[in-house]
C-alpha cells in the first residue's frame, strides 16, 4: 500500500516520516530554525546545521527522524518550540496520516476519466479532481493566521495534471485565501476600535478639562474620582490605538519574520504590559466609583475623610497583578515569545480574576443600591414617578459600574460578532460616562453659563420678570419629611437634576425623625445677589433652589 505526496507515491511508513518532516520545514522558516531537511540512506531526516542566531536552536549535527510513533524523538524536536507551535506541527503530521488512510479507502478512479490524482500537498488533502476544474478544502488550523471559515484551492489543468508554480517548478496550492479573509476582518476591527476610541477621547479630554478648570468642582471628592476614572479611559484608549497600529496591523501586513511580534523586541513587550495595566485600571476605577457611591448611600451620605484608599486601589491595584504576570512571561522561555501575546493558559487568570472580581462587586453594589431605593419607594407611595426615576437611576449607573460587560465576559471561539460587540462596549464606555456625568450634567452647565456670563459681560439668559425688580435674589431651602440634606460632595448629583428623586427619598435618617417644617412650608434663606455664589460654593447641608417672590 502506498500514498501520494505531491507528484509521487510512497510506502506508508516513508510517507508518514516524509510528510511530517515537510510539515516542520513549511511551518518554520530557515531563518528561524536550525533544522534542515535531508534525505539519507536511513530515509528523510531533519538535521541541525552549525550554530547561529536561530530562534529554534538544536545541538549542531544532531539528526532527528520526524516519526510521531517515536515519542522521545517528537519531544526532542518540540523542545525549543512553544507548546502551541509543537501542537500545530504534530496536528499537521496527524492530518497527513489521515489523508493517507483516505487515499487508500477511496475507490480507484476509472482509467477513462481524465482527472488529477488524489494527493497530499504538504498542508492539505485533495481528492481526485476532474481535469480543467478546481478542488477546494477548508483551511487548516495550523496555517499561520488562517481562518477555518475560508477555503484553499488547487487547480487541475485540462491535461489532468496539477498546477505547477512557474518559479519553483513544483505543484502549488493557493492558501493565501485562508489569510486574506481573516486579515480583512482584523483590519475592520482595528478601524472600528480606532473610531470608538477617538469618540471617547473627544469627550473624555474636554470633560477632564472642565472638571479641573472649576475649583468648585475639582475640590469635590466625587469629581476627583471621576477625573481618575476618566483618565484611566484616556490612557487605555491611547495605548489601544498604539497597540493596534504598531503591533496588530504590522502583524497582518508584514512578512512573518519581519513583524514586530516575531522580532519580540523589548519595546513591544513594554507596550503589551501597558496595555494590560491600562485595561485593568479601568476595572479597578469602576470598582472605586461603585464602592464610593455604595458607601455614601449605606452610611446615609457620610463623606469619607480621605480618598487615599481609593487612589491606592485604582492606581496600585492593577500594577500588582500586571507585574506578577510580566515576571512570569519574562522568566519562562516558552512564554517569552511573540511579544508576549500568546496565551499562557492558567496564568492568564492573574489578569482576568481581579477584573472579574471588580465587576461582580459592582453588580452587588448596584443591587444593594436598588434595594434601598425600592425600600424607600414603598415608604412613599404618593410619589407617582418614583418607579420611573428608579429605572432611570439604574440605567445611569450601568456604564459607571461596568455592568454592560456582562454579555461579553465569555468569549466564544472565532466569532466576528463577539469581537465587534466587545470593541464597541469596551471602547465607548468612556464616552458614555463622560456624557452622563459631565457633558449632560446640570451642575456643570451652571458653571459654564456663569463663566460665559463673566466673559461676555451679560447673562446667558434673561431673568424672570418677577425677580428683575428686586436687588437681591432669594433662594429657598426646601425641607420636607422626605427631603435629603445633601452636602456638596453628594455623589448622586452627577446623574440627577437638583430636584432628583434620589434627593427626595434617599435620606434614611430623615424618615425616622420629626422635621420642624414637615408640613411642606418653605424656609427662606437670603443670599448674596451674586448668582455665582449659587452655582459655586453651596451650603454644606442642602441644595438651594430659586423660588418666586410672592
Amino acid at each position: 500500500m502506498s500514498c501520494r505526496y505531491q507528484h509521487m507515491s510512497y510506502d506508508v511508513p516513508l510517507f508518514k516520516v516524509l510528510t511530517c518532516s515537510f510539515c516542520y520545514v513549511y511551518m518554520f522558516k530557515p531563518e528561524a530554525t536550525q533544522l534542515r531537511f535531508d534525505f539519507t540512506r536511513a530515509g528523510p531526516v531533519l538535521k541541525a546545521g552549525p550554530e547561529g542566531n536561530f530562534k529554534y536552536s538544536y545541538p549542531p549535527g544532531s539528526v532527528y527522524r520526524a516519526d510521531l510513533d517515536n515519542s522521545s524523538m517528537v519531544t526532542q524536536i518540540c523542545e525549543p518550540l512553544s507548546e502551541n507551535e509543537c501542537e500545530k506541527w504534530t496536528t499537521c503530521c496527524q492530518t497527513a496520516t489521515k489523508c493517507c488512510l483516505r487515499q487508500q479507502n477511496l475507490p480507484t478512479a476509472s482509467q477513462n476519466w481524465s482527472h488529477c490524482p488524489r494527493t497530499w500537498d504538504g498542508f492539505g488533502c485533495f481528492d481526485d479532481t476532474s481535469a480543467g476544474s478546481t478542488a477546494y478544502i477548508s483551511c487548516p488550523s495550523y496555517v499561520e493566521h488562517a481562518s477555518d471559515q475560508e477555503t484553499a484551492y488547487k487547480v487541475c489543468w485540462p491535461n489532468g495534471t496539477w498546477y505547477v508554480h512557474p518559479h519553483t517548478g513544483k505543484q502549488w496550492s493557493n492558501y493565501s485565501t485562508c489569510v486574506h479573509g481573516k486579515v480583512k476582518d482584523q483590519m475592520v476591527l482595528i478601524y472600528l476600535g480606532l473610531g470608538c476610541n477617538l469618540i471617547s477621547l473627544s469627550l473624555l479630554i474636554p470633560s477632564c478639562a472642565i472638571f479641573l478648570a472649576f475649583r468648585q468642582l475639582r475640590i469635590q471628592q466625587r469629581v476627583r474620582l471621576h477625573i481618575c476614572f476618566f483618565s484611566s479611559f484616556i490612557a487605555s484608549a491611547i495605548i489601544a490605538i498604539l497597540w493596534d497600529f504598531i503591533v496588530v496591523s504590522d502583524r497582518m501586513n508584514s512578512p512573518g519574520d519581519e513583524s514586530a511580534v516575531q522580532q519580540n523586541t523589548g519595546g513591544c513587550k513594554f507596550l503589551y504590559v501597558l496595555k494590560c495595566y491600562t485595561q485593568s485600571a479601568t476595572y479597578f476605577w469602576m470598582f472605586c466609583e461603585g464602592f464610593y457611591l455604595h458607601r455614601l448611600i449605606v452610611r446615609a451620605f457620610e463623606i469619607p475623610k480621605s480618598l487615599i484608599i481609593y487612589y491606592f486601589i485604582g492606581i496600585g491595584g492593577p500594577w500588582i497583578s500586571t507585574i506578577v504576570y510580566a515576571i512570569i512571561k519574562a522568566s519562562v522561555s516558552e512564554y517569552d515569545q511573540k511579544c508576549w501575546v500568546n496565551n499562557i493558559n492558567g496564568f492568564e487568570w492573574l489578569i482576568y480574576t481581579p477584573n472579574l472580581l471588580c465587576l461582580f462587586a459592582n453588580v452587588f453594589f448596584l443591587g444593594n443600591i436598588l434595594y434601598i431605593l425600592l425600600t424607600q419607594l414603598q415608604s412613599h407611595p404618593n410619589e407617582p414617578s418614583g418607579y420611573r426615576r428608579a429605572i432611570k437611576a439604574t440605567f445611569v449607573l450601568i456604564p459607571l459600574f461596568g455592568i454592560q460587560w456582562g454579555p461579553v465576559i465569555y468569549r466564544p471561539a472565532n466569532t466576528m460578532w463577539y469581537e465587534v460587540l466587545r470593541i464597541v462596549i469596551q471602547h465607548t464606555q468612556g464616552a458614555f460616562v463622560s456624557l452622563i456625568f459631565c457633558i449632560f450634567n446640570g451642575e456643570v452647565h451652571g458653571h459654564l453659563k456663569n463663566c460665559f456670563s463673566r466673559i461676555s459681560g451679560r447673562p446667558l439668559y434673561r431673568p424672570r420678570r418677577e425677580l428683575s425688580t428686586t436687588s437681591g435674589t432669594v433662594y429657598t431651602q426646601v425641607r420636607t419629611s422626605t427631603a435629603v440634606d445633601f452636602n456638596r460632595d453628594s455623589y448622586v448629583r452627577d446623574s440627577f437634576n437638583r430636584d432628583s428623586y434620589v434627593r427626595d427619598s434617599f435620606n434614611r435618617d430623615s424618615l425616622h425623625k420629626d422635621d420642624p417644617v414637615s408640613n411642606g412650608k418653605a424656609e427662606t434663606v437670603p443670599l448674596n445677589s451674586n448668582e455665582s455664589s449659587f452655582s459655586g460654593d453651596k451650603q454644606e447641608n442642602g441644595f438651594l433652589m430659586e423660588s418666586e417672590l410672592k
